[in-house]
């Protein structure tokens, strides 16, 4: 019988997977059920987190906000993708089949989080309240969904990379903490409710469970089994000797 002991399982880090993708996944459960039973309007914390939001405002933190929200997608979060795909590959010369990997698995991100969006239909908070101009549906937010996932596939290489505690703890603190600034800013800039961004880092905390550690176990691999383009065949002569 396998032993349950804290200090064994706690240290097991398939065993600590599967227990935030159940936690991450009921949480999201939850919170979808209950914006679906209220036909997606927005919850009382929702109001007055967006209130809050408004009455913080100045030219200089909606600038910041503006410039740490833009990176939440588009090319730099491609860019760190492709990266990060590109370092977990064992065989250095394929690092472009990893950026690839990297890009299509944040596409597929994507995806999924849009047609959830869409199944959700939620609508945004009001126009005139807007600082800069989104488009779709809100619930779970796009910009944090996405960020989020990069940080979590950013963190999750550098982390393996790294060989010091400090390392290691900057590895996941500088990701973690760059998509929590860009969920943030989606509710300061007025075009999501803090029900929406937590749902975009719950729904992002889940495939990250689910779908990181297989695709690090494939780019682990490439190179490594024979994978990767063929290697060139030398000629041999009458006897059977290749050429010096």
């Amino acid at each position: 019988m396998t032993s349950l002991r804290p200090g064994r399982w706690v240290k097991d880090p398939a065993t600590v997977r599967l227990l935030v993708a159940v936690l991450a996944g009921g949480l999201l459960t939850a919170l979808l059920c209950a914006v679906a039973l209220r036909n997606a309007a927005p919850f009382a914390l929702d109001l007055h987190g967006h209130r809050w939001a408004l009455g913080q405002r100045s030219h200089a933190l909606s600038d910041i906000a503006v410039a740490v929200t833009n990176t939440g997608v588009g090319i730099c979060a491609y860019a760190l993708a492709a990266v990060s795909g590109a370092v977990a590959v064992a065989r250095r010369a394929l690092w472009w089949l990893g950026a690839v990997v990297g890009i299509a698995a944040l596409m597929t991100g994507q995806l999924l989080r849009t047609g959830l969006a869409t199944v959700m239909g939620r609508a945004r908070p009001p126009t005139v309240d807007w600082i800069t101009h989104p488009s779709g549906f809100a619930f779970p937010s796009g910009h944090t969904t996405t960020s989020a996932l990069v940080a979590l596939g950013v963190a999750a290489v550098l982390y393996r990379r790294a060989r010091r505690p400090a390392a290691r703890a900057a590895a996941v603190a500088v990701p973690g903490l760059w998509a929590f600034a860009v969920g943030v800013s989606r509710i300061y800039l007025g075009v999501h409710w803090p029900s929406d961004v937590l749902a975009g880092w719950l729904f992002a905390l889940l495939l990250a469970c689910v779908c990181l550690p297989p695709l690090a176990v494939l780019l682990g691999r490439v190179g490594q089994d024979g994978s990767g383009p063929p290697r060139p065949v030398l000629a041999r002569d009458q006897h059977g000797t290749p050429p010096a």
